[in-house]
């Protein structure tokens, strides 16, 4: 498959969060070191949202609990005949350090940004539209004019404060993606159902699409069962089903 572009959908809450975070650090790594008025405040945008969903919840403790999971999971594949032991001790060491990193953390991932007066006071304005023009912020304004390398590090420091959570993120995620075997399927009339085995725990769907494809599919699934809806835009924009044939690759992540 050329140039192919794939599509995920979270079987579950937490993988959703994770999806969610994976996204927003990306987005604040993309801009946090560039020179403009602009990068620093897309960035800013990006660590603030991060700082919401770590927020919500207790994300360290049932981070805790899916890395333990996940290092449960894999250590029973150490005696199967086939493994890479190699790779897999890699892993379960990775697992092991995440999981001690989060132990060692005191309080909440991101705490020294909740007690950052500049951060707190674009929290509070979140809520309003523009709410951090120069006019609404004034002390925001003064330090988004200040030397870009001051704001370049500063943003650098407020990144790895929340490190702590990117890192065992990316790698569950990165476990989640590597652990599944792909199938070529094909959606009759742009349309495919399956049902999910209720002996294993699904927690991410992966389809992918090559990129000369002119639809794009919907996915929506729970605990038993999953469908793809492969659609196109229409000519008021609203989308319309493929009413032939779609092959597509499918990964069901259920480690």
């Amino acid at each position: 498959m050329d140039n192919p572009i794939v599509y995920e959908q979270p079987l579950n809450e937490r993988t959703r969060t994770y999806l969610r975070l994976e996204h927003l650090f990306k987005q604040a790594a993309y801009t946090l070191r560039g020179f403009s008025v602009w990068d620093s405040r897309a960035t800013i945008n990006a660590l603030i949202d991060i700082l919401e969903i770590v927020s919500r919840g207790d994300i360290k403790t049932e981070t805790l609990k899916e890395l333990d999971r996940l290092y449960g999971a894999l250590s029973r594949l150490q005696d199967m005949p086939g493994v890479d032991r190699q790779q897999l001790s890699s892993i379960l060491s990775q697992l092991d350090a995440a999981q001690g990193e989060l132990h060692a953390l005191q309080g909440h991932p991101g705490q020294a940004l909740r007690d950052n007066e500049l951060i707190s006071s674009l929290r509070q304005r979140g809520t309003i539209t523009a709410g951090s023009c120069s006019f609404d912020l004034p002390g925001y304004h003064y330090w988004l004019q200040q030397d870009p390398e001051g704001r370049i590090a500063q943003l650098e420091a407020w990144y790895e404060e929340l490190n702590t959570i990117h890192k065992p993120v990316s790698l569950i995620l990165g476990i989640l993606r590597e652990s599944a075997d792909s199938s070529d399927v094909v959606a009759e009339k742009g349309f495919y159902q399956q049902s999910l085995d209720n002996q294993t725990r699904a927690q991410m769907l992966r389809v992918t699409l090559d990129h000369s494809l002119d639809c794009y599919p919907e996915i929506s699934g729970g605990k038993h069962r999953f469908s793809v809806r492969f659609v196109r835009p229409g000519d008021s924009g609203r989308p319309v089903q493929v009413d032939g044939s779609v092959n597509f690759r499918l990964t069901c992540c259920t480690l």
